[in-house]
């Protein structure tokens, strides 16, 4: 009785594990590190181990989460919405019916192209493949995790560069009131990230010690690649004379911090000095034009008629000739 019964067992249970190994899917895992815009082609291998019936399946896509040991946690539900981030979006492989021949072999191409902004990363897809005769019922089962297939997992490194210029720094070079008392700084991107440049401004005076400084971008405002933005900053102290420096000092980067410097000089000069200066300099004008016109005055004048006075070499001949001028 109990061999009887082993016996059933055995048939029933023998077709059941037979079939789950009939169709096998070669390699187990697709490991791949890419950059943006590069494409690369792999070959999936499915193999009908029916002796006399023919396999018809469905390849399908799906993007996986995985957890640290590399079990599939669940299926994601495949989106379109971003194709930068979107690694179902990257596959290509045919959407058609697939046949095996019995006791035969397949090769199935499948090809990633890595989107040309995709965000740097890690990516996990499962490519199933489902014998069924309908498409509709083979997404439904690998959407399940009821279908044997291969784990694609793609890096996408991040090669993204960050680059930032100061393109000009710009402060009048003499400042007289509070309406110009500001530096404007420019800054370029030229890298291809968005980032945000801060620092600070700091001032010194013609002896090298600093005496103010002042914050740049504490809003972090972005600058886009290619994007060109000027900072606006105001010199904060009036009231001082002389001749100053501005130097600026910018921290940006996201993948790598760097830093930006420039410098500018300008002279302070209040307007309460500059008209004090111009006050002296009208009056030591007129206060110089009143002595000329005085000396003018103080010159004696001569008359018409007066005497020159005329002196004679001792020895001159008293006797004139002919061609001399008689002087007596």
């Amino acid at each position: 009785m109990r061999l009887l019964i082993l016996l059933v067992l055995f048939v029933l249970v023998l077709p059941v594990t037979a079939n789950a190994n009939e169709i096998t899917v070669r390699p187990f895992l697709i490991d791949k590190a890419l950059v943006p815009r590069e494409s690369v082609t792999e070959t999936i291998v499915l193999k009908n181990a029916y002796p006399t019936r023919v396999a018809t399946l469905y390849a399908t896509v799906n993007e996986i989460s995985v957890d640290t040991s590399g079990e599939i946690k669940e299926f994601v539900t495949p989106v379109m919405t971003d194709r930068t981030n979107t690694v179902t979006s990257w596959i290509e492989i045919t959407h058609a019916r697939l046949q095996v021949q019995p006791g035969e072999t397949l090769e199935v191409p499948l090809t990633i192209k890595v989107h040309p902004y995709a965000e740097p990363g890690e990516y996990h897809l499962f490519i199933g493949f489902v014998e069924t005769n309908k498409r509709s019922v083979a997404e439904a089962k690998a959407l399940a995790g009821e279908a044997d297939g291969v784990i694609v997992k793609v890096t996408v490194a991040d090669e993204r560069k960050d680059s930032m210029r100061i393109s000009s720094m710009t402060v009048d070079r003499f400042v007289t009131d509070t309406d110009n008392q500001q530096v404007a700084i420019t800054v370029e991107n030229a890298g291809d990230t968005t980032s945000a440049p801060v620092g600070e401004l700091i001032f010194y005076n013609n002896r090298g010690k600093e005496v103010n400084s002042v914050s740049i971008n504490s809003e972090n405002s972005q600058v886009g690649p290619g994007e060109t933005k000027t900072f606006v900053a105001s010199i904060p102290f009036s009231g001082d004379i002389g001749r100053f420096k501005a130097n600026v000092n910018l921290a940006y980067g996201e993948n790598q911090r760097a830093n930006l410097y420039d410098t500018s000089s300008f002279y302070m000069i209040p307007f309460k000095y500059l008209a004090m200066v111009a006050g002296l300099a009208v009056l030591l004008l007129v206060v110089l034009l009143l002595l000329l016109r005085r000396s003018m005055l103080l010159l004696p004048a001569s008359e018409s008629g007066d005497e020159v006075p005329l002196f004679v070499r001792d020895g001159h001949n008293p006797n004139p000739k002919h061609h001399d001028i008689d002087l007596s």
